[in-house]
């Protein structure tokens, strides 16, 4: 009986916003996403890289928002300089959703995208401690 291969981590994300082009601002200024040439039209936006992520407006006006407290995904970004990059969400107005820390993944803080998705930024994939010490 022949194996199912399945790769270990998603190859695609789909995240349903009120509107897609909006969002897709956001993601292209704060976390540098960058958008498929290819045309999806106005209600949806994907963007290269890995893995493969999508806005699409698939979220009705008359339900509530996300918000951390009730949405459980969390999405994380990489960036160079955390402390630059909440200046400037705080400058402009981005809903700060936890203060700079210094943490196991260098600089952290929290930011909510246009529909209250949390975003978290930090500045180090491997935490002070990886690989684990044995014995």
């Amino acid at each position: 009986m022949a194996s199912t291969v399945v790769t270990p981590s998603p190859g695609f994300i789909s995240i349903a916003v009120q509107d897609a082009q909006r969002s897709a601002s956001f993601y292209e200024s704060y976390l540098g996403a960058v958008r498929d040439t290819f045309d999806f039209g106005p209600d949806a936006a994907v963007f290269v890289g890995w893995p493969t992520f999508a806005l699409s407006s698939a979220r009705r006006p008359d339900l509530p928002v996300p918000s951390p407290e009730t949405t459980s995904i969390q999405l994380w970004w990489r960036a160079s300089d955390a402390k630059a990059l909440y200046e400037r969400a705080v400058a402009d107005g981005v809903p700060i959703l936890a203060e700079p820390f210094d943490g196991p993944f260098g600089r952290t803080f929290a930011m909510a995208d246009p529909d209250g998705y949390r975003i978290t930024i930090y500045e180090r994939d491997q935490p002070l401690f990886w690989p684990p010490r044995r014995g």
